[in-house]
């Protein structure tokens, strides 16, 4: 908190969460338009026939082995070509993978199919349909990603602005304190400090309870983790909103500590 006493409200935390939950939702709403442009191509493309090649779809075997010393089919090298023109052409692509063909595929889809689809000779039924259905799981990551992100914004928008009302209040009763002697009107303004306490205390407990209610589980690259973790583990607190609470609950306490000093 970069204030006191004065009435202008700074939440450096809640602002800098504000523009990683804003910057990750561009990103994921790019990748979501990036699947579903690909998934169209690919369903517009042609898997060769089954006497084409047996290649293991399950991955592994000699079938996978042979496959990177042969040249791909028009069916594999369309897949890729739409795949560079889509997923690896979203404006943030070299920002924040910078990856091969291959080891992006295999990041979305899982290794072995990524190495099939990247370095396999066929585009057999199997290994198109496998295909289909994980660049759908990677559509619909995104589209349950994007209704959290929007949570998240809205969670932190609440939080910022109670801080801002309490900090403001705060702000004056403080001033006010400290242009007084008179006991009564201290411990006036204690009692209304210990309301805006109460009322920080309580922005702070709601933000508990949506983060331990809300897991990321079922989210790409966040297993086991919450969505706070998945966004903030860059930034230098991972509950930003609780860190800007603190700081205003400081502010609030020590009000309250020049009243009681101030009449003791």
């Amino acid at each position: 908190m970069s204030h006191t006493d004065g009435p202008e409200t700074s939440h450096p935390r809640i602002e800098t969460a504000l523009t990683v939950v804003e910057r990750e939702t561009e990103c994921i709403e790019a990748e979501l338009t990036a699947f579903r442009r690909f998934r169209s191509r690919v369903r517009s493309i042609e898997p060769a026939s089954p006497a084409a090649g047996g290649v293991d779809t399950m991955g592994g075997g000699a079938a996978s082995m042979l496959a990177t010393a042969t040249e791909p089919d028009a069916g594999l090298r369309a897949v890729r070509e739409a795949y560079r023109e889509t997923v690896m052409a979203v404006p943030h692509f070299e920002a924040e993978y910078d990856d091969s063909l291959e080891a992006n595929m295999s990041m979305e889809f899982g290794p072995e199919l990524g190495m099939q689809i990247a370095t396999g000779p066929h585009l057999t039924p199997q290994l198109y349909e496998a295909l289909l259905t994980a660049s759908e799981g990677a559509r619909d990551e995104r589209e349950t990603l994007l209704p959290a992100l929007e949570r998240e914004r809205e969670s932190l928008q609440s939080v910022r602005a109670t801080l801002d009302d309490c900090e403001r209040r705060g702000a004056a009763l403080g001033a006010n304190a400290r242009r007084t002697t008179d006991a009564a009107r201290l411990d006036s303004i204690d009692a209304q400090l210990a309301e805006i306490e109460a009322d920080c205390e309580a922005a702070a407990a709601t933000r508990q309870h949506q983060l331990h209610s809300r897991s990321a589980a079922a989210l790409s690259g966040v297993d086991e983790t919450s969505l706070v973790r998945y966004l903030y583990d860059g930034c230098p607190v991972t509950c930003p909103a609780l860190a800007d609470t603190i700081a205003c609950l400081d502010t609030i306490r020590r009000h309250r500590r020049h009243c009681i000093v101030s009449t003791s």
